[in-house]
């Protein structure tokens, strides 16, 4: 390496670390993160969301970024790890691929088998600098649940390392972009394993979810809301900093089940958000002390 190019070099890897202790001197101290927003929508710009601290918009289809100012929020881009939807930008990549194993009817998507070669080289080479160029500080990998269903479904047999798969995409995560918050939801079986390597792990569903038109919220039942309390608290001993997220649902006008949900996470010193199914809202419950 000559002389320019290590200079170069030595200037890239201090703004990588000058981001990265900037990026979490927001989340610190009397900045602490007290808040944050899931939002798939593209209505709302920054100046209605950036009230929260941290804010998760759509890795592609999203309202215009803040331009930083104070550091706040700190955004996160959404990618879905464990399927593709076929509206999403990704599917001229993905259509026809081997590594599509079973469809998803309720969100019109794919489930990935995340062992495939070409998909981590779709997900490094395309998806996160596509999402990192755009000026996202850090991102949000969904759907890992939907590839352990894979290996934990009535043909396990056809997908054994499923697991170990994902924990190897999460660490090559951390290790090429060591800068960018990693966000992970659910995959709580996991957490144990990937705790070292993520910053924050949403609990979804934790307390009320949406259980179709017909039922419309209710509440998430006692046995399996001890389940993942469980898990999170295996995880969580594995890295002490982890920040545990919580999204939570509601209707719109439901203002005593989105009040239970955050009381009920805030007790236990998550950080919560309540929303309706589908995300493309912005609700200011959370702000509320």
């Amino acid at each position: 390496m000559n002389k320019s190019n290590l200079n170069i070099y030595i200037i890239l890897c201090i703004s990588i670390i000058v981001c990265a202790l900037f990026l979490n001197d927001c989340l610190a101290g009397d900045k602490k993160m007290k808040n944050w927003l899931c939002y798939y929508g593209a209505s709302f710009g920054p100046d209605i969301y950036g009230k929260f601290d941290m804010v998760v918009l759509d890795g592609h289809n999203h309202p215009p970024l803040p331009d930083k100012k104070g550091g706040k929020p700190v955004v996160c881009g959404y990618l879905s790890l464990g399927e593709v939807n076929v509206n999403s930008y990704l599917w001229p990549l993905v259509k026809g691929k081997p590594f599509l194993v079973k469809k998803n009817e309720q969100w019109d998507s794919w489930i990935v088998d995340v062992r495939d070669a070409e998909w981590r080289r779709i997900l490094f080479e395309t998806a996160l600098p596509d999402i990192f160029k755009q000026g996202f500080d850090g991102v949000f990998l969904d759907t890992i649940d939907s590839s352990l269903s894979l290996e934990n479904g009535v043909n396990s047999s056809d997908f054994p390392g499923t697991s170990e798969a994902l924990k190897d995409i999460i660490a090559g995560m951390r290790n090429k972009f060591p800068g960018k918050f990693i966000i992970v939801n659910r995959g709580l079986p996991l957490l144990p394993d990937i705790a070292a390597n993520i910053d924050f792990v949403v609990v979804e569903s934790l307390f009320s979810f949406y259980a179709g038109h017909a039922k419309g919220y209710i509440y998430v039942d006692h046995d399996t809301r001890q389940i993942l309390l469980n898990q999170v608290e295996k995880g969580t001993g594995f890295n002490k900093k982890l920040v545990v997220l919580t999204l939570d649902y509601a209707g719109e006008d439901d203002f005593k089940l989105a009040k239970e949900a955050i009381e009920f996470s805030r007790k236990r010193g998550f950080i919560p958000y309540v929303s309706t199914y589908l995300l493309d809202q912005i609700f200011l419950h959370t702000l509320n002390k």
